[in-house]
């Protein structure tokens, strides 16, 4: 079983995101974690381009319908993000425009902004077992369930699309043998 080692490089932010409160894994409220601290992504501006961008992030592809006004239920904790305006080439949500990180005009958990992420080829991506949210065992969903990779020839090449996939840009350290743990699946 493989393991990845995600390290951002380029100035990138110690931000990573995640779907909850949704009833597919690939669909839910937008919470962002900044510094150790899940937030969420308040609704001003959020639209379709946004959420592709989102998806993206998340390994889904890039096709996503933004979701405003708590659609999935209202989070807690900060509100991370306000005003969020994305191109669609971006690689992450923190490289569209924003107020700033913890910067808001008006926004209350009443408009969390969530997304629906249509799967491009019917796989996403997650790390799971880590000390951090940017590493851990890579485990693969493949039509609703979820897998492991075996370690085979894994190198950080491979690390590095993992780490590319889920938005931490393309350089990952290998780690093999079971080195987060055994999976199932």
């Amino acid at each position: 079983v493989n393991g990845v080692q995600c390290v951002r490089c380029n100035g990138a932010e110690n931000i990573n995101i995640r779907l909850v409160g949704g009833s597919l894994y690939s669909e839910g409220r937008v919470e962002v974690n900044y510094h150790g601290e899940w937030g969420i992504v308040c609704d001003d501006g959020w639209d379709d381009t946004g959420a592709g961008v989102v998806c993206r992030q998340l390994g889904f592809g890039s096709t996503g319908t933004a979701i405003g006004s708590a659609g999935f239920g209202q989070g807690s904790g900060p509100i991370w993000l306000d005003s969020v305006l994305c191109i669609g080439n971006e690689s992450s949500i923190t490289s569209c425009g924003h107020l700033g990180i913890n910067v808001t005009r008006e926004c209350s958990h009443s408009k969390d902004a969530s997304v629906n992420c249509f799967r491009s080829n019917g796989t996403a991506v997650r790390l799971v077992g880590g000390s951090s949210y940017n590493e851990g065992r890579v485990e693969v969903n493949y039509n609703g369930e979820w897998g492991t990779v075996c370690d085979d020839g894994w190198d950080n090449t491979d690390a590095g699309v993992v780490c590319r996939q889920l938005g931490f840009g393309s350089s990952g350290t290998a780690i093999g043998s079971a080195g987060f743990g055994q999976g199932s699946g």
